[in-house]
């Protein structure tokens, strides 16, 4: 179950119940807002005095940086770039529209880039844009990745994770997410080998670490730290 408490102090709480969960979890979204886990079956009431008992705790935790946006800016990707145009004359729109290795975000000249539900419509929509130029540009490039290793995957294929941006199938399918597309190649090509070594160690031991580092040429813990650290340049 998933939905939001309005608070005084922090706006919009959003909750997720969730089965098997014995306590209450707080932490702050990509965007900025209070993410509130907790048992699935706990009243709104419930929720409410969990709120107000960890209030002094919930100051304290660190904000994530929320990514600017402005008309004008330049977001580069995995072999391409996003351009933000103040260019459409339909305030209620956002269009895109690819041309070439370019895609050209067209916002009103009214748009206010600021406010952080415009920026989280703009940002789902670079996401749907960049989806189709994962089917064009990334698994491409994964399949020439596989090639040069000597190995041969059952097939790949786009997915949408946030978090997860690659995943392994148990019918040796690699998954990627279309979101892999804001990266520099050097992480994309760490992705792919990570998800790669998936297929002979099901696993995170230290055959399947040895085996990712072997593939990433001994970067795998330099390329690993580099990932964690990224900043991704849109809402998730």
């Amino acid at each position: 179950m998933k939905g939001y408490i309005e608070d005084k102090e922090f706006g919009k709480i959003y909750v997720e119940l969730r089965r098997g969960m014995t306590n209450v979890r707080f932490t702050y979204r990509p965007d900025g807002c209070l993410l509130m886990r907790a048992p699935l079956g706990v009243s709104i009431a419930e929720l409410q005095r969990m709120i107000e008992v960890n209030r002094a705790r919930l100051r304290l935790l660190p904000q994530p940086e929320v990514p600017e946006m402005n008309v004008g800016q330049v977001i580069e990707g995995f072999r391409c770039h996003v351009l933000i145009e103040a260019t459409n004359p339909r305030p209620e729109y956002v269009q895109t529209r690819w041309d070439g290795d370019a895609l050209h975000v067209s916002v009103h000249p009214s748009a206010d880039l600021t406010d952080i539900q415009t920026r989280r419509f703009v940002s789902d929509m670079i996401s749907r844009a960049m989806e189709y130029e994962a089917e064009r540009m990334l698994l491409p490039f994964a399949r020439q990745v596989a090639s040069g290793l000597g190995v041969s995957p059952a097939g790949f294929e786009v997915g949408r994770g946030m978090r997860k941006l690659g995943h392994c199938t148990s019918q040796r399918v690699i998954q990627l997410s279309r979101n892999l597309m804001f990266y520099p190649e050097s992480l994309v090509r760490y992705v792919i080998c990570h998800e790669l070594a998936h297929l002979t160690h099901m696993n995170h031991s230290p055959q399947f670490h040895a085996l990712c580092d072997q593939y990433c040429e001994g970067q795998e813990k330099a390329l690993e730290r580099q990932l964690r650290q990224f900043r991704y340049p849109i809402l998730k």
